[in-house]
């Protein structure tokens, strides 16, 4: 009968016990704050990380909009290499860089979705390097996809009429001529890597 009671006892000082540790729990800062707690956005992948996050809305932030890309278009009447911009050009121009800025967002969120451990910037998209990137880039530098996240401005097109463009590496490609050994880091120690103005102008062949 003692045995029975002292038990019972020993219980009822658990349950009080758990009660308490239950009511004086702390919730981790991020409840605290009411964030909601969500997955790390890196997931390390050996030397190149995964981002697992479309660029669009961080690439959105540091470009200029459509409505300062037509308004600096009209504002001049010659690009760098001093040939006349007509209103078909300017229209050209403003159309080609809302297109390049929706295929690099493609290709990065190509990449993710293959697994790419890292990306190349292409100095064209075309047979002709771009005569304003070529001297920014040389062909098959590498960019890791957690630089891209960290670096936005590292996605092209970088100025009006870029031809530059940013590839997935699949691991079958010889980045055009380029082998994979040849290809260099953009960034390189934490150095920073200077971007053309997004203003320098390079008349295009208008589209059909």
């Amino acid at each position: 009968m003692v045995t029975a009671i002292i038990a019972l006892v020993l219980l009822a000082i658990a349950i009080i016990f758990a009660v308490l540790l239950i009511i004086n729990r702390k919730p981790p800062p991020e409840e605290q704050r009411g964030e909601p707690i969500e997955p790390p956005l890196i997931q390390a992948s050996g030397i190149y990380s995964i981002i697992r996050k479309s660029p669009r809305e961080d690439l959105m932030k540091i470009r200029p909009s459509e409505s300062e890309i037509r308004k600096y278009l009209f504002s001049i009447n010659e690009d760098i290499e001093k040939n006349c911009l007509s209103d078909a050009d300017r229209q050209n121009l403003a159309d080609q860089w809302k297109r390049a800025v929706e295929q690099s967002i493609a290709a990065i969120e190509e990449g993710d979705a293959s697994k790419a451990p890292f990306f190349y910037i292409l100095e064209s998209a075309g047979a002709v390097p771009c005569k304003v990137c070529e001297s920014y880039f040389r062909r098959g530098k590498l960019v890791t996809r957690e630089e891209i996240f960290k670096n936005p401005s590292i996605i092209p097109p970088f100025h009006l009429g870029c031809t530059t463009k940013i590839v997935p590496f699949r691991g079958n490609e010889d980045s055009k001529g380029s082998s994979v050994q040849e290809m260099l880091p953009v960034w390189e120690k934490n150095s920073q890597v200077t971007m053309p103005e997004w203003t320098i102008t390079i008349k295009q062949p208008l589209t059909r």
